[in-house]
């Protein structure tokens, strides 16, 4: 088994995921994602804090997520969820209320999401999958089923999105 599956394998344990969340919150980094990162030879991508309102329960839910400079001082993230055919829980949290709150770069910021189609999206899927070529992979795997959806976070105050 490679480094990188059991790095995904601790990090979808409720032990794993709350463990990257507080390196996440406290050190700004993921070690989930760096360790995937090494074992995949891609570059390591900064991880943020994405806190969403459940869509069934209204809890709040809070993942790590790579996060990718969108211009404009917005940010861009992805659902890719390694693939598989259904968007990950936090893209369908989004999709039903698009206000979330990220914490990055060790500050709290309410932002609003849209996902971006057409040009927009292509424009950033290429930048994205240049960093991260493993979304490339991930397409693959989705296709038939989706396109992975890119989301673009706003700060609601109108300030910028440093990354």
């Amino acid at each position: 088994m490679k480094l990188s599956q059991v790095a995904v394998r601790f990090a979808v344990t409720p032990f794993g995921a709350a463990f990257d969340r507080v390196c996440v919150r406290y050190l700004g980094e993921s070690p989930v994602s760096m360790i995937f990162a090494h074992s995949e030879g891609v570059d390591y991508n900064a991880p943020l804090l994405l806190t969403t309102r459940g869509r069934k329960t209204g809890e709040q839910r809070t993942v790590v997520l790579p996060y990718f400079s969108a211009g404009k001082g917005r940010i861009a993230i992805v659902g890719s969820r390694g693939g598989l055919p259904t968007d990950p829980h936090w893209a369908r949290n989004l999709r039903a209320d698009p206000a979330a709150t990220i914490f990055v770069r060790r500050r709290s910021v309410a932002v609003d999401a849209q996902v971006v189609e057409g040009p927009e999206r292509a424009l950033l899927w290429e930048s994205i999958t240049t960093r991260s070529p493993v979304y490339l992979t991930y397409q693959k795997r989705a296709d038939g089923h989706r396109e992975i959806p890119v989301f673009v976070l706003t700060a609601r105050d109108g300030s910028s999105l440093r990354v």
